[in-house]
């Protein structure tokens, strides 16, 4: 094939705009399935939980009466559950990554390896509850 033939580079784009329609299309299936809509945390005791959307960004905060009372603890608690929700979020999004590129990159080792220890653990938790 020679880098003039028009009608070979025509083939060439045109297998290039299928490749990217398949990636979308299971783009749009993994999404569906894996609820990339948003991401929810609870604290162990369930009295505050962090909501954030599809974008990763905090949507709410949730808090009940008796947790308010908690002042010293309240601050870090929701500090904790915004990274937690944050890891599991990043965890959701390398797993999409992974199915659509498959074993060319290891995109779930990428994620994790930059991640604590412990927040990994806990949103591998939230992904699998």
């Amino acid at each position: 094939m020679s880098d003039r033939d028009p009608e070979a580079m025509m083939r060439r784009l045109e297998q290039m705009q299928a490749e990217a329609e398949s990636m979308l299309a299971k783009f749009n299936e993994l999404s569906e399935q894996l609820g990339a809509e948003a991401v929810e945390v609870r604290s162990e005791d369930g009295r505050i939980r962090v909501k954030l959307d599809a974008e990763g960004k905090v949507a709410e905060i949730g808090i009940d009466e008796y947790a308010m009372r908690m002042r010293q603890s309240l601050a870090p608690t929701i500090i904790a559950l915004v990274e937690e929700a944050s890891a599991t979020h990043a965890l959701k999004m390398a797993q999409m990554a992974q199915s659509l590129v498959g074993d060319r990159i290891d995109v779930m080792g990428m994620v994790g390896r930059d991640m604590p220890e412990h927040l990994r653990d806990r949103a591998r938790d939230n992904l699998d509850g």
